[in-house]
């Protein structure tokens, strides 16, 4: 075993937990990932896998989220091969609707009958595709795309790795506002947006919430929100001002328990629930603003 070998952090919770974790890994420890993996080990329970340079940087991480004593952590340094790109091969693509979610490893791989590859590699910014959230996502609005709803204005609210935004640069060749708390998340997005050909359809900002002058002299007909349920319920109000009349919004990061809570705070606020779909735990709900 080298010095070259990373050492990885291994954090196993409950859904939601581990949801947090890896969103906290990914974009808020000083000390930044290799890479950020989570994975489901049952109904209830995922394990989240954070890759670092050293066993200092992995400490500090698992400082940094003053986790209760009850929760399984570990820390240990793994064989000396590459595993940001193991990591990354680890990943199979991703088929969502017209959507075809890949990495690097499998550009020779892609189905002639696809009609939108997307191009995201495993890394930083959460959202490559393999969760269900963003997978949930792309089923929406690949939906919305068959029965002729086609927006001139797209909102990607929370963005990760870019996925939703790039997907729907592809499909659409329109302009979309892109916007996330953390500049990891924006690098990527922008490096992802270069890498599939949609630079020239992307701005992409680093952005808290929807109170701000970027947003707030726009409206839009469609909005992606894959963040989680208690952001979203307090963004709710936000969200539905900057809609258009008709407009419509697809959540995510929702655990199905959940899904009631989110859908009642979006109501209040004018929004008709026209649909809700569960992958893994995870519901999706596509809105429309009521005039």
């Amino acid at each position: 075993m080298t010095d070259k070998s990373p050492f990885a952090l291994y954090v196993r919770a409950t859904n939601q937990v581990a949801f947090n974790v890896s969103d906290a890994l990914g974009f808020s420890v000083e000390m930044s990932a290799l890479a950020v993996s989570l994975f489901e080990e049952g109904p209830d329970t995922m394990q989240v896998q954070a890759l670092y340079s050293t066993r200092k940087q992995a400490e500090q991480a698992l400082l940094s989220l003053s986790l209760s004593s009850s929760i399984e952590t570990m820390i240990e340094q793994l064989p000396d091969i590459d595993w940001v790109e193991k990591s990354q091969r680890g990943l199979p693509p991703v088929k969502a609707g017209r959507f075809w979610i890949y990495g690097s490893h499998d550009k020779e791989l892609i189905p002639k009958n696809i009609k939108w590859p997307v191009e995201i590699n495993a890394g930083l910014a959460f959202g490559t595709g393999h969760h269900g959230t963003t997978k949930g996502c792309l089923l929406e609005l690949d939906r919305l795309l068959e029965e002729g709803f086609f927006p001139k204005k797209v909102l990607d609210l929370g963005c990760g790795a870019g996925t939703l935004a790039i997907a729907t640069a592809k499909a659409l060749k329109l302009n979309i506002i892109a916007t996330d708390i953390d500049s990891d998340a924006v690098e990527v997005t922008l490096f992802n947006a270069r890498i599939n050909n949609v630079s020239k359809f992307i701005k992409c900002y680093k952005l808290d919430g929807v109170k701000n002058s970027k947003l707030q002299k726009n409206t839009f007909d469609l909005i992606f929100a894959n963040i989680l349920s208690g952001p979203l319920i307090k963004l709710s109000e936000g969200i539905v001002d900057i809609l258009c009349p008709n407009g419509k919004v697809i959540l995510s990061g929702i655990l199905d328990d959940q899904s009631e809570l989110v859908s009642r705070a979006f109501i209040n606020c004018g929004l008709e629930i026209e649909k809700k779909s569960s992958i893994s735990g995870w519901t999706s709900i596509t809105g429309r603003k009521i005039k």
